[in-house]
């Protein structure tokens, strides 16, 4: 079964919290880490590993925080995805030789492709789905 594990979901939960941020500067770890529910601890972890592969910097100091390294225009959920699981697939190398490879190929294509979208147009598409209209009869 392919699965997303909590450090890629609270990875790319600490990103879209930074780039909701974005232009007014860094965000304390702690307020990151209530606001998306991530314990402060692993959240700390996380953010080193981000921060290690250019994705967030840091501040120093009472008023210290983390910040997006770049746009959010600019980041892929995927990349982010990548980061902390390594390279995304179903399939490794094994399948290769598997007779179905075409298939499981295309999924991990569908896959990437569905991942392959920005943070901003991550946060856009939240904003659509929550301002969407509810009809109950």
């Amino acid at each position: 079964m392919f699965t997303v594990s909590a450090r890629a979901r609270y990875g790319l939960a600490a990103i879209v919290e930074l780039a909701l941020n974005f232009n007014i500067g860094q965000t304390q770890i702690k307020d990151i880490a209530e606001a998306q529910g991530i314990p402060q601890h692993y959240l700390e972890q996380l953010l080193l590993v981000l921060k290690k592969a250019g994705f967030v910097k840091s501040f120093r100091g009472v008023q210290g925080g983390y910040a997006l390294a770049q746009s959010p225009s600019h980041i892929y959920v995927l990349d982010i995805i990548n980061c902390l699981e390594g390279e995304l697939g179903i399939v490794g190398d094994w399948g290769k030789s598997d007779n179905l490879y075409f298939f499981w190929n295309r999924i991990e294509v569908e896959i990437r492709n569905l991942f392959n979208l920005t943070v901003e147009k991550l946060i856009l598409e939240k904003q659509a789905y929550d301002n969407r209209l509810s009809y109950n009869i």
